[in-house]
């Protein structure tokens, strides 16, 4: 089957065209998981997995995190899933059924390095009660998998790891934890600094619906007009979200890049069949606009391990 490494702001996510059902048993599909998304392995791992069917009319996918669990939605994932479906079929847009939920997917204009950008819609964020202590001052968001988000006056990469590790006592189906820093609020283009310790996955160069559910938690606290184009930034790069209100419900739209990091091929138990091809001129591009989100969170005072 192909295998491409794709990444959104560097979170890097697989994308393999076969359905759940092309394995013998739950156990061997996720064993095979482990093993493309091992850091050791010959793929040199990922953050998770994606895998797809695009032959019928409306593409289907299924996201694993890297320990083999299943999980309902990955927002960088799905940047770099749409990406590939649009040049598989050729099309500007595209809707992907993920789960029970659909995700509309359409091309933007590249940045000025030339790295390639897609625009995802997503189904509608809900907020939930406000979480137990420890949790008690965070925003608790789905999207549709959990998030609870803190407005953090200072950012603290060691706070941050350990409430996203002691998130998985706290909440019976594990939740994502985003701190999220305000760089450059009350003005037209405002910034924050976003990051995330993901459930399955730990913490990230970025997480995309971390982005989303930290748009709609920002707004949700501090006011901000929802429809307002917010820049966020991460470890690993530059996204923006905006939410759109339809009908007294917040749809997050997340913009971003879907860079192919390489391509290749695997059998069903992650053996690899063909050579690894890299797409050198999309790695270059993205090396230059990572090269100044680094440089602006620095000059901004964000002290973060960039992975």
């Amino acid at each position: 089957m192909r295998l491409v490494k794709t990444h959104g702001s560097l979170n890097e996510i697989f994308a393999a065209d076969a359905a759940p059902s092309a394995w013998a048993s739950d156990a061997g599909l996720r064993a095979f998981v482990r093993r493309v998304c091992d850091r050791d392995a010959w793929t040199g791992g990922s953050d998770g997995i994606y895998l797809f069917d695009a032959s019928t009319a409306v593409p289907r996918a299924w996201f694993f995190n890297p320990d083999g669990s299943s999980a309902e939605f990955c927002g960088n994932g799905m940047r770099g899933l749409g990406r590939l479906i649009l040049d598989l079929r050729g099309t500007e847009a595209e809707v992907i059924e993920s789960g029970d939920r659909s995700y509309a997917v359409r091309r933007c204009p590249p940045t000025p390095e030339g790295v390639r950008q897609v625009v995802v819609e997503l189904p509608q964020v809900r907020f939930a009660a406000p979480p137990p202590a420890p949790f008690a001052d965070f925003t608790a968001v789905t999207v549709p998998n959990p998030h609870v988000v803190a407005i953090v006056a200072g950012y603290s990469e060691p706070d941050l790891i350990a409430a996203g590790k002691h998130a998985a006592e706290v909440f019976p189906d594990g939740a994502n934890v985003s701190f999220l820093l305000p760089l450059i609020p009350g003005t037209d283009t405002p910034e924050v600094f976003v990051r995330t310790f993901e459930r399955g996955a730990g913490l990230t160069p970025s997480c995309g619906s971390g982005v989303v559910a930290s748009r709609a938690a920002y707004s949700r606290v501090t006011g901000l007009d929802p429809g307002q184009r917010l820049v966020v930034r991460n470890a690993g790069g530059v996204a923006a979200a905006t939410i759109l209100v339809r009908g007294g419900g917040w749809f997050p739209v997340l913009e971003g890049n879907a860079t192919v990091v390489y391509r290749t091929e695997t059998d069903m138990s992650a053996r690899q069949t063909a050579p690894v091809d890299y797409a050198a001129a999309e790695n270059a591009a993205y090396a230059a606009l990572d090269e100044r989100n680094t440089a602006f969170l620095k000059a901004n005072g964000v002290i973060t391990a960039h992975p």
